[in-house]
């Protein structure tokens, strides 16, 4: 094979990737998403007030990648059909937890309500979470454990700097799926403020 003709078919597949990245996320930019009213924006900073949710979760005992994966499995199990109704899907796909216990958790669409939800399989369970105000940073890229700390870190100091509480637990919200190239992906740090 030629060297022109490794470039070209070097150029098909980034040129591939690129629709699959780009179809993917038009698709994904159509899921349905908490609601939230933005307070203070600062560059890739915001503070930002959500209502009451309702969502589905998972615990799972392990290291990170391997809870986040088994938790998103046994949560799209249930809302993609293990229960007697399909659930749409949403984003984003919230992840917490620490000491190697790990929460999963998908926002229930609004249309639900914990007496309508379908019956829950067990190792999954309906929460509501309270109205709150949540400290976020965005940021592009996989969000291994090194890039997770280091966004964490950003955002405890961005809150410090401005005389918030930085003591609580971090969240991690994941909008794209894994065939997203990480230049185009969207993920948040969040920390809630009192």
């Amino acid at each position: 094979m030629t060297t022109q003709q490794i470039l070209g078919w070097s150029a098909l597949g980034l040129g591939l990737a690129t629709l699959v990245t780009a179809g993917l996320g038009m698709y994904e930019r159509t899921l349905e998403q908490p609601r939230y009213i933005v307070i203070e924006k600062d560059s890739a900073f915001e503070l930002r007030d959500y209502p009451a949710v309702l969502i589905a979760e998972a615990t799972v005992v392990g290291e990170r990648s391997y809870a986040l994966n088994a938790g998103f499995k046994r949560l799209a199990g249930y809302i993609f059909g293990n229960s007697q109704a399909k659930i749409a899907m949403t984003a984003p796909v919230f992840l917490d937890g620490a000491e190697r216990i790990w929460r999963t958790r998908f926002v229930m669409p609004v249309w639900f309500t914990a007496t309508t939800l379908p019956q829950m399989p067990s190792g999954v369970s309906a929460v509501e979470l309270p109205p709150r105000r949540m400290a976020v940073v965005q940021f592009t890229g996989f969000g291994g454990d090194a890039q997770l700390v280091e966004e964490e870190a950003r955002l405890r100091t961005w809150l410090t700097a401005r005389g918030l509480d930085a003591s609580g637990a971090a969240t991690v919200a994941f909008y794209n799926s894994p065939f997203v190239a990480g230049p185009f992906r969207r993920n948040e740090a969040m920390i809630m403020v009192g």
